[in-house]
């Protein structure tokens, strides 16, 4: 994108969403999604009010956060001319189940490279989806990222020499930064929707270890907004803050917008993740029974239980006064619920 100039904060809404439509975008997602007041959730923990962006209902095989990526994502990969879309994920990845989706809306193939932590997991949950949408499952045994980049290199390759012209997705320019751009849009609609009902947030809470809070801290900086933005990581690791605002910063870079995310800035917890990635705690159960059981809506055992969990012991903290407004996103991921039905029927 060629930037015509340098833009400094405060933005306007328009101005944001003018300079992110000169960026290359398919549109895949149904969008604005709702944001639901939920009072007997609000109630039952004694304030503040509770808002949840229902990114659950984007669209696309189940819906979730992936899907708004996955626009900038996929339009990178049509600018290049692919025809097959290869991604290294987790075996319960949402983004895969979304990322096949999108890939047959597009007309392209699927190759999924799929950490085999569990065996086949009984073709639950998303993996289940992943195969009925079509996707070429591989299930691999690997220790780390970097020996799961080895893997998709030699799926790439392999693919070339087929005849085939594939999009790597974890290696893309795209990857981290589309979901980004994505937040800052999702933060856009958070705001008009809120103005809509006579109410501003104070405070925003979301499940990410550092790509989708990136989005929602550049949109708060590029406002010169109020409100907090609180990550709950389901992941461990030292060097979410940094990410985060590395991110947040190269999203800026290419929107032309004169401003800078420091680490310092960005607030993310990893005090929710329990005993490990994927792994339900018992404070994640709770909330997606609370919530399930307050106001209808179903939450993840892997991202939005947790981030929950964390919101539910902020208030009980009292770090959330009753008199504030909340909204918690809700990035998607109830197909895992099926896979973990030995967790959700135990007392």
């Amino acid at each position: 994108m060629e930037v015509i100039q340098k833009l400094r904060p405060p933005l306007s809404l328009e101005q944001i969403r003018s300079t992110i439509s000169r960026l290359p975008r398919v549109r895949l997602a149904d969008l604005p999604t709702p944001l639901h007041y939920c009072p007997r959730l609000s109630q039952a923990l004694g304030g503040p009010r509770i808002f949840i962006k229902r990114d659950d209902l984007t669209g696309l095989a189940f819906g979730g956060n992936k899907t708004r990526n996955l626009e900038f994502r996929m339009a990178e990969a049509r600018e290049l001319g692919a025809d097959v879309i290869i991604a290294g994920l987790e075996a319960q990845s949402n983004a895969a189940r979304q990322t096949t989706a999108a890939a047959n809306v597009l007309g392209m193939r699927t190759i999924l490279i799929l950490r085999g932590d569990r065996g086949d997991w009984g073709w639950q949950g998303n993996l289940l989806i992943d195969k009925v949408l079509g996707a070429e499952v591989r299930l691999v045994q690997v220790s780390s990222w970097a020996e799961m980049d080895a893997v998709l290199r030699s799926v790439a390759e392999e693919q070339r020499r087929l005849g085939y012209i594939p999009y790597v997705m974890n290696h893309a320019k795209m990857f981290a930064v589309a979901s980004a751009l994505a937040y800052v849009l999702c933060t856009l609609e958070i705001e008009e929707q809120l103005q809509q009902m006579g109410a501003a947030v104070d405070h925003i809470y979301l499940s990410s270890s550092s790509k989708g809070q990136a989005g929602v801290v550049l949109a708060k900086e590029a406002l010169k907004a109020s409100f907090q933005v609180v990550g709950i990581s389901p992941r461990n690791g030292t060097d979410r803050c940094a990410m985060t605002a590395m991110i947040a910063n190269q999203a800026a870079e290419m929107l032309g917008w004169d401003l800078v995310i420091s680490p310092a800035d960005v607030v993310n917890y990893s005090d929710y993740v329990g005993p490990g990635y994927g792994l339900p705690t018992p404070g994640c159960l709770e909330a997606i029974r609370l919530m399930a059981r307050s106001e209808g809506i179903l939450l993840d055992p892997v991202y939005t239980g947790k981030a929950m969990a964390g919101l539910i012991d902020h208030i009980r903290q009292g770090r959330l006064r009753p008199s504030e407004t909340v909204v918690f996103i809700h990035t998607g991921g109830t197909p895992a619920l099926f896979a973990y039905k030995d967790w959700l029927l135990g007392p």
